[in-house]
């Protein structure tokens, strides 16, 4: 019997907005563009949704280190970043909503912990998931199992009584499925080379279900 719903973030509960021009306006005045910027940020992104820098400060410090300039407003375009390029759907909060009505709710993310308390705070979910599981509070990104066991620790469940949904089979649903937890891949049907290989993968991965949309979750489950 399914105990506990957990949820990818990016992709799966969130739209994506392409805030490229946004941020490249803030660089202009520092002979700045965002492909010379961009590759840096994500770098160092990466080691601070691990732990391995440990705030903002020393993050953005590296960056002016690395990109020899001084007095970028690193602040504004994290917040650019964080608050613009992922929105998380109304839909999709009023959907979690109702699934708490019947399972404990949880997410599990690649992303840095002060940043979504954040994104929750001023979208006024702080509340919406009865745990987070943020991949910089445990020093380890998804796919390592060691982030879905924390998970699984988190509300005192079994493997068997969780599931685990994404959009990213690949880099998320094979490795959950490794651990025991059953999965639901939502493939919203984008067409590029990416989803065209995961759908190949799909044939031989099987996840335990795959959905079009996340209003069918609840029905899903029931039968799980």
């Amino acid at each position: 019997m399914i105990k506990a719903v957990f949820f990818d973030l990016g992709h799966t509960l969130t739209k994506e907005v392409n805030v490229q021009e946004k941020v490249e306006a803030l660089l202009k005045p520092y002979n700045l563009s965002w492909k010379r910027f961009y590759p840096f940020w994500k770098n160092f992104y990466y080691l601070r949704s691990i732990g391995k820098i440990l705030n903002d400060k020393e993050m953005f410090s590296l960056l002016e280190r690395v990109l020899e300039r001084k007095n970028i407003p690193f602040q504004k375009i994290r917040d650019i970043i964080i608050f613009e390029s992922h929105i998380i759907l109304d839909e999709n909060i009023k959907i979690i909503k109702e699934i708490k009505k019947e399972y404990k709710v949880g997410l599990i993310t690649n992303f840095v912990y002060e940043w979504i308390k954040k994104v929750f705070k001023v979208e006024g979910i702080d509340d919406l998931f009865d745990i987070v599981i943020v991949s910089s509070k445990v020093g380890a990104r998804k796919p390592t199992a060691e982030i879905f066991y924390t998970a699984l620790k988190s509300f005192l469940i079994k493997p068997s009584e969780a599931v685990f949904v994404s959009d990213n089979l690949c880099g998320d649903l094979i490795y959950a499925k490794g651990c025991g937890i059953k999965t639901i891949w939502l493939d919203k049907g984008i067409k590029n080379k990416w989803k065209k290989k995961e759908r190949e993968i799909a044939k031989l991965f099987q996840p335990d279900a795959t959905i079009k949309n996340l209003t069918e979750i609840t029905s899903i489950i029931k039968k799980m």
